[in-house]
């Protein structure tokens, strides 16, 4: 086996993943070899051999149809196992190992704490909800990042940049909790977004003390609001203008959140705007105490 494919890897190399020593190797070839033995090498050899002929490029599944199709009988499990130890693996099967790798050393994500119970919540600043979306202009993508109150529909923090960072959603975290609106022990709910799971963002949340909620993979409802909001700030003002540059995207989007938060009516909060509605759940504890 190793002479017909030491072209191709190299004794040392073969020796290595076969292991034996080169010495050994070259003992090998004047006794016979065990039944076992035979098979095992035969194996390794044909693996190895529809590896090279496939360009390096067939994962274990196709090369173990190709070796069946050649009348060798051998399972796909068998084929993975060898093309493991001997560490041969097509550039997409070391791509998908190198992500799973990387999801295996990830925190887990945060559970879903809202179980899209969006009208529940009476008390501003409790339960916030974010979201990414992305903006066109003929300078290129921009990308907004928003923290919506749950309770009043007001977007009170919100950032503007070229890329999707983690510092973008950070920097609409920091300018929401600028307003005094967020409260101590306060939900923060996502999508599963990579801003999201950052490592940063994380550690901003668990310093300020604001707990972390994610819905469920690929499931849009479990954002809805945040989503509503995209829909609104698109259908309303976006799609009607040509954005020349950012900076002219990032005037209309702080407007148009003015317009939101300050005079539009929303049918979920019987029509009153999201700041009238902050003001009258602000001020409804003190007004019962009188």
């Amino acid at each position: 086996m190793i002479d017909g494919l030491k072209a191709d890897f190299g004794i040392r190399y073969l020796c290595g993943k076969l292991g034996v020593s080169e010495s050994g190797y070259h003992a090998r070839r004047s006794r016979p070899l065990s039944a076992r033995e035979s098979r095992r090498w035969e194996t390794t050899s044909r693996v190895l051999g529809a590896f090279v002929r496939s360009g390096r490029a067939d994962g274990h599944r196709k090369i173990a149809a190709t070796l069946r199709a050649d009348g060798f009988r051998v399972n796909d499990k068998t084929v993975l196992a060898v093309m493991r130890d001997l560490g041969v693996m097509p550039p997409a099967a070391r791509a998908a190992y190198r992500k799973a790798a990387a999801r295996a050393r990830r925190e887990p994500d945060p559970a879903d704490l809202v179980q899209r119970r969006f009208h529940d919540t009476i008390r501003p600043g409790t339960v916030l909800v974010g979201d990414i979306t992305y903006v066109a202009t003929a300078e290129g993508w921009l990308y907004l990042a928003t923290v919506i109150d749950l309770a009043t529909r007001m977007v009170i923090g919100w950032a503007t940049g070229k890329r999707q960072t983690a510092e973008l959603v950070v920097t609409a975290m920091k300018r929401a909790q600028a307003t005094g609106h967020v409260q101590s022990g306060a939900i923060f709910h996502s999508d599963h977004g990579t801003q999201y799971r950052s490592k940063r963002f994380a550690r901003f949340c668990a310093r300020h003390g604001i707990r972390r909620s994610m819905g469920q993979n690929f499931e849009c409802w479990d954002n809805a609001v945040a989503e509503s909001f995209f829909s609104k700030i698109k259908n309303e003002r976006l799609r009607w203008l040509q954005l020349t540059t950012r900076r002219h995207a990032t005037r209309e989007i702080a407007d148009y959140i003015h317009h939101f938060n300050t005079t539009r009516r929303h049918q979920s909060l019987g029509y009153a705007t999201p700041a009238d509605t902050m003001t009258r759940l602000t001020t409804r504890p003190a007004a019962t105490a009188a």
